[in-house]
This record gives C-alpha cells, structure tokens and sequence, in this order.
C-alpha cells in the first residue's frame, strides 16, 4: 500500500510539474526531439527511474580524443615551430578530424551511433527498492524518417538478475499527439508511452 501511494505521488507531482510543449509541425526534428523528450520525462518523473549517461558519455570520449589531439599539435608546434613539428603535427592529423582525415574520426563516431547507440535517447535504471536484486535496465529509441508523420517508439527491458531482454513498441502518425497549434497532447502520448512500459511489467511478473 505504502508503494502504491509513493507511485500515486510521482504521478500527481509529475502532472502538476507539467508544461504545456508547442512547436512547428512540420519541423521533422522538432516533432521527434519533443515526443523523445516527452517519454524520457513518463520513465523518469511518473515512473521514478534514474538516467544512466555511460551511452552518452561514450561518444563525449571520443569526440574528447579528437579535440587532445589537436591540442598536443597546437602546444608541440608553439614549443617546436614547424618544421621540427612535422612528425608531431602529420601523427594529431591522422587522429584529429581535419582535411581528408576527417573520415577517421567520424567513422568511428558513426559506428559508436550506428551499433552502439541505435536510436537510442534514454537509458533508465530501476533499482530494487531492497537493494538486494540488480539493477533492471529500461531502454527507449526512436525513429521518424524525413517527410514522414510514422513516429516509432520502442520500449526494451533488461532483467538484471536473469539478463534476459524484452521489447515492445508502437508507430503512429505523429498528429495523433499533436493538436492543429502544434502543442503536444501530452495526456494521449502520455497513456502510449505508459502502455509500452505496463506491458512489459506484466511480462516481467508472469515469468
């Protein structure tokens, strides 16, 4: 009873904290960032999950490796002027995104998103409120292809005592969650996003 009155608050709290969210329509990055926005907020404010950044922080790091790597040339170039800098300079070239080398960086930076990140905008953690089981791991990614209103959502779940993963998802056009002023219905989106993490509860409890 004491939990389900907790949950009853989150939700309440997270209700009156609420903001109305409007935007342009046809901005095709608006409308997904807004709805992404949206479904982090129900896992996060209603459902009291906590975010976890290391997918983030991942691609932080190697764009961090890039930028040191300009930096060691531009200090090695001041203290050996060029062209004592020569080999120092071709080395954070090779590394650093700039002229035909560019690729390099970026290429690793586009298999991290491609495989790594996959869509991917949240990484919630559910703790055991005893502490004593693992943490469960929430994922949810996106897509809306360009001049497209099919909005897709998909909701994953990982048990972290058995790490067995689950998944579910919903597509639909996005004018369902937005009203004619472009102003998200956040009660219609809100009962989607619920229904995706509902369905894999109840999976997670019959097992």
């Amino acid at each position: 009873m004491a939990a389900k009155n907790v949950k009853n608050g989150l939700l309440e709290k997270w209700r009156i904290d609420e903001k109305p969210v409007k935007i342009d329509k046809w901005d095709g990055a608006a409308v997904k960032n807004s709805l992404d926005d949206a479904a982090k907020k129900v896992l996060i404010e209603k459902y009291g999950y906590a975010e976890n950044f290391n997918l983030v922080d991942g691609r932080l790091f190697i764009c961090t490796i890039s930028c040191l790597f300009a930096i060691i040339a531009l200090i090695w170039d001041y203290l050996h002027p060029f062209p004592e800098s020569k080999p120092v300079l071709a080395c954070c070239v090779v590394s650093y995104p700039s002229h035909n080398t560019y690729f390099i960086m970026m290429g690793i930076l586009t298999l991290y998103t491609s495989y790594k990140e996959k869509n991917i905008f949240l990484v919630a953690v559910q703790k055991d409120p005893a502490g004593m089981d693992p943490d469960h791991i929430w994922q949810l990614s996106s897509s809306l292809k360009r001049f497209d209103d099919q909005y897709t959502l998909k909701t994953s779940f990982t048990d972290g005592k058995t790490k067995q993963s689950r998944e579910t998802e919903f597509t639909k056009s996005v004018g369902v969650f937005f009203d004619e002023n472009g102003t998200l219905v956040m009660d219609q989106y809100e009962k989607c996003v619920s229904q995706l993490h509902d369905t894999l509860t109840r999976e997670k409890k019959t097992k």
